[in-house]
Formats: C-alpha cells, sequence, structure tokens
C-alpha cells in the first residue's frame, strides 16, 4: 500500500469514527456519565467505610494479597504482563462467559452490573492504593494509562449498547408487525463494530503503557 494510498485509509477512517461518534454521542455520554459516577461514589464510600471501620482496610488488603498468590500475575516490563493486561480488558468482546452481555435483553441487565463492577472496582483499588502507599502513588500509577483505558471501556459499554439498541429495535418491529429498516439496522451493526474496534485499539495501546510505562513511573 501507498503512502498516499495509506493516507487516504486514515482519513476516511477518521471521518468515519468521528460521524459514529456524533451518531452516537447520547450513548457515550451517558455511558461515561455513569461509569464516573460510579466510580466516584465507590471512592466515597469505600473512604467513609474505611474511616469507620480502619479494620476492614486490612482485611481487604490481605484478602488482595491472598488472591494474588492464586492469581499469577506476569511481571512488569514483559510481553507476558502486557497480553494478561490486554486480554483481560477485552474478555467482554472474547471471553465466551462474558459475551451473554451481547444477548438481547439479557445482556442489558449483565452489562449493568459488569458497569458497576468495573467502576466499583477502579474507586476501591485508588482508595487502597492511596491509603496504602500515599495519595501521589494511585495518581501515577492509574493516570498515564488510565486516560486511555477509562475510555475504551466507555467506548466497550457503548458499542454493546448500541448493538442491544438496534437488535430492540428489530424485535419490536417484528412484534408490532412493522417493516424492519434495513439501511437503519445496518448502520446499527455498523456503529457497533466501529465502538468495539475502536475501544480494542484503546485497550491495546492502555495495556502497552500499563505494563512497561507505568512501572517505570513508580519505580518497579
Amino acid at each position: 500500500m501507498s503512502c498516499l494510498h495509506l493516507k487516504l485509509f486514515f482519513k476516511k477512517a477518521k471521518e468515519t469514527f468521528k460521524s459514529c461518534i456524533q451518531r452516537n454521542k447520547l450513548i457515550i455520554k451517558t455511558t461515561a456519565l455513569a461509569f464516573f459516577t460510579i466510580i466516584l461514589l465507590s471512592m466515597l464510600s469505600t473512604v467513609l467505610v474505611f474511616s469507620m471501620a480502619p479494620w476492614l482496610s486490612d482485611w481487604f488488603r490481605s484478602v488482595a494479597q491472598s488472591e494474588r498468590r492464586y492469581i499469577a500475575i506476569p511481571p512488569p516490563f514483559t510481553e507476558n504482563l502486557y497480553f494478561y493486561i490486554f486480554l483481560n480488558n477485552v474478555g467482554h468482546f472474547w471471553n465466551p462467559p462474558k459475551m451473554l452481555v451481547w444477548i438481547p435483553l439479557l445482556g442489558t441487565f449483565i452489562l449493568g452490573l459488569e458497569h458497576l463492577l468495573n467502576g466499583g472496582v477502579i474507586g476501591i483499588v485508588a482508595v487502597m492504593t492511596g491509603i496504602t502507599h500515599g495519595i501521589f502513588y494511585p495518581i501515577v500509577g492509574l493516570t498515564p494509562h488510565g486516560i486511555l483505558e477509562i475510555p475504551a471501556f466507555i467506548l466497550q459499554f457503548a458499542s454493546i449498547i448500541r448493538w442491544h439498541v438496534t437488535t430492540i429495535d428489530v424485535m419490536m418491529a417484528k412484534i408490532t408487525g412493522e417493516k424492519v429498516e434495513s439501511t437503519r439496522f445496518k448502520q446499527g451493526v455498523k456503529d457497533t463494530l466501529i465502538l468495539a474496534v475502536a475501544s480494542v485499539i484503546l485497550f491495546m495501546i492502555a495495556a502497552y503503557v500499563e505494563t512497561y510505562i507505568t512501572p517505570y513511573l513508580l519505580g518497579m
């Protein structure tokens, strides 16, 4: 592929992505608002609980340490850690049990739980890390890859929501005996794929940062 063709390809891809974002901006904004709200509430709740019952902090820390003994997390600066992080993050697409989120109607409930779980875990981890290592540690440890990973999660959830909106729209048309708008359905499927691919690309970059840059900043 020549340089000119490559430029045209990336220009077309950029325009397609921008159009997709514009069409689905309400879904993306709502998803982002819910995600950040869950993170904030999780952090505030964790701080409140730990201030009222300090022993719970030690208990959570001991549970996390015991889990690490059963889950072999690869060391930093290694290819194994990169793929561990990347595959774990994109698990909502390619991990068979989690692909239940794609099932129309049923998947919406699972997606809500996943949304709550991911945001909650991020908030708890941030507070726990801050308590253990100081307030600047989670900032340095989470921000570099978080500015890519969190938008990736938002696009990931948005793509699944777009799929549910598309499929439920078709189901409702079938139930009411109305004609299914094939153009609208195809556009919905296309937007779902675009958002999904964009999230995977961001996860790839975020996993690289978390594997090779974050450990360096933390002095690991």
